[in-house]
């Protein structure tokens, strides 16, 4: 368990990140556990499949519009408060620098497959708001990027039938899913390098999803 793991390090707080009072209440009370934040992550995220049209029917807009506001407005309202906090801090380094948002993107960003309509929405968005961001706050000394992975073994992709994880491993030419200390090492090298901004960078193996 990661409790285990973490000991001390670790703290959770009840969250449903699609309520805005809950992301400020989770930031503020993170804020009184450690004293201050310096790296955000905002990671919650579903994948919903709903295909445009099919013989049955059209697109599910109350599907669609769960997955954004999980996958997006969730994320926002991470980066929002998290920004908020970040610019009380004391600079780190003599650089300024007083934090980092990372947001989790994806690859269907750009190479969404069937049914990934309203994922690769909420992806493509993030991707678009990097910039923005980043512009944003740079005078706060804080920076913001986005990681696109591909396909990663975490405990929601591997409840998945080998069928499929089978299927979306052969567009990948290591032939796996990426591992999570992989994930991990890139946004530890994010945090570290203090000149990358603005920018949504690809962890994928090479993977490039087929049409499926």
């Amino acid at each position: 368990m990661i409790q285990d793991e973490l000991k001390e390090r670790f703290f959770a707080v009840k969250c449903d990140v699609t309520k805005e009072e809950d992301v400020k209440n989770a930031v503020e009370k993170s804020v009184e556990r450690y004293g201050a934040i310096h790296v955000s992550i905002p990671c919650a995220g579903v994948a919903w499949p709903g295909m445009t049209l099919t013989s049955k029917g059209s697109l599910n807009m109350d599907t669609f519009s769960k997955v954004v506001q999980i996958n997006l407005f969730g994320s926002t309202y991470v980066a929002k408060y998290s920004a908020v906090a970040m610019s009380k801090n004391k600079p780190v380094n003599d650089l300024g620098e007083k934090g980092v948002i990372i947001f989790v993107s994806s690859v269907a960003a750009e190479e969404g497959q069937r049914g990934q309509v309203a994922y690769s929405a909420t992806k493509g968005a993030l991707n678009g708001m990097v910039l923005p961001m980043a512009r944003d706050l740079g005078k706060f000394g804080i920076r913001v990027a986005a990681i696109a992975p591909g396909i990663f073994g975490t405990p929601l992709s591997l409840k998945m039938p080998k069928s499929v994880t089978d299927r979306l491993n052969a567009d990948t030419p290591m032939g796996r899913m990426g591992q999570p200390h992989e994930f991990a090492h890139f946004c530890g090298a994010i945090i570290e390098n203090s000149y990358i901004n603005g920018v949504s960078l690809r962890v994928d193996g090479a993977t490039k999803f087929s049409n499926l």
